[in-house]
């Protein structure tokens, strides 16, 4: 079975060979390391009082642009790409494993009330790049969201996606996630491309009503994942 679509989400990236092919893993300095907070370094609301409730109504496109990960957050090393251009993906295809095409297919139905994008290349090397998104709707909603994405990836080690004419194989495996938020996974998607050999790595995380998205360039992914979760979730 060949399934067709156009894609309207990031959520799609290991799955959709052009947003593949787009990042490689060659950029990206390794992610700071960051010392274990001391036994003193704990907030006094923290230790004082509970945490205030999450959010349960979707939040606005506004404000989640706002909490979006900008350039003044990541040095000027960094530069915002622009959008990606969804309508070059119509005629792209995922085969090779039902469960993916399943979650290919249920996509429609998956998308939340609200999303907002950006996407961010490190250096002059357009393979270091980095994309991150945020999506709101009801903490029901995101978490079967969630729960599907990462049960498909699991029941895909390997699939084919085929671009136009030109077939390239993927092939996934989950990877390590730090303990952040309500839910989380994270993937890696390795395949060759008209680059060369190139690997993607792509994260969830869910807290309350907002689920974050990080995808690309592995060292990036994994640099900036704790600073993009702490300020989508500063609310």
């Amino acid at each position: 079975m060949h399934h067709r679509r156009r894609v309207t989400s990031t959520w799609g990236l290991p799955i959709l060979v052009g947003a593949l092919v787009a990042t490689s893993a060659c950029g990206g300095r390794s992610p700071d390391a960051t010392p274990p907070a001391g036994p003193g370094e704990r907030t006094a609301a923290a230790a004082d009082k509970p945490a205030a409730p999450a959010p349960t109504k979707p939040a606005r496109v506004a404000e989640l642009r706002r909490l979006l990960l900008t350039t003044d957050d990541l040095g000027s090393d960094y530069t915002a790409q622009p959008p990606k251009d969804d309508t070059k993906d119509d005629d792209e295809a995922v085969s090779g494993c039902p469960a993916m095409e399943r979650l290919d297919a249920r996509m429609p139905g998956l998308q939340p009330v609200n999303q907002a994008e950006v996407r961010f290349m490190y250096g002059s090397d357009s393979g270091s790049v980095f994309g991150e998104e945020l999506d709101s709707d009801s903490p029901a909603k995101l978490s079967t969201t969630l729960r599907e994405m990462r049960d498909a990836f699991r029941a895909c080690p390997s699939y084919t996606v085929t671009s136009g004419t030109t077939p390239v194989p993927i092939t996934l495996a989950e990877a390590v996630v730090p303990e952040l938020g309500d839910e989380r996974y994270a993937f890696t998607a390795k395949f060759v491309g008209p680059g060369g050999a190139s690997e993607v790595k792509q994260v969830a995380v869910r807290k309350g009503n907002i689920l974050l998205h990080m995808s690309g360039s592995p060292g990036l992914v994994d640099k900036h994942l704790k600073k993009a979760f702490e300020k989508a979730t500063a609310r």
